[in-house]
């Protein structure tokens, strides 16, 4: 595994590794996100509450890979409100694409789901690489 500093700057070839499969899949989402009427047919009750957390558990496991992947130390905290923060700002995107609406509970679901994806991957990287500093973030 990685040795951590605090102070090491990222090469932008790391950068990529790093953070470059959560910035993809922050674009995905934007990209569904700006789809009119996507989230408007569903099959059954909550099923777009679902797909939220579904989706945002892949983002929550991407931002997991970079967490445990990055050379520089990172708070999970500051990690996930970043993901929190994204959530918001794909609401609030909403507001002005054509047939979606922002709601509270999709947010509600998306942090839900990013914690999920998270700890889930947390617990993958932990297990494959016996990192114990992954497994007393946990």
């Amino acid at each position: 595994m990685f040795q951590r500093n605090p102070n090491k700057a990222y090469a932008v070839p790391d950068l990529i590794r790093v953070w470059g499969p959560a910035a993809a899949w922050a674009t995905v989402l934007y990209i569904i996100s700006t789809l009119s009427g996507f989230g408007g047919v569903t099959s059954f009750p909550f099923a777009d509450k679902l797909a939220h957390l579904v989706l945002y558990a892949v983002l929550g496991a991407t931002l997991a890979w970079g967490w445990a992947r990055s050379p520089r130390v990172l708070s999970h905290a500051l990690v996930l409100v970043a993901g929190a923060v994204y959530g918001v700002t794909d609401e609030w995107h909403q507001m002005h694409v054509p047939g979606r609406t922002p709601e509270m509970a999709d947010w509600v679901a998306d942090v839900a789901g990013l914690l999920i994806g998270y700890w889930m991957m947390l617990r993958v990287v932990r297990r494959a690489s016996g990192n114990l500093e992954v497994e007393e973030a946990m």
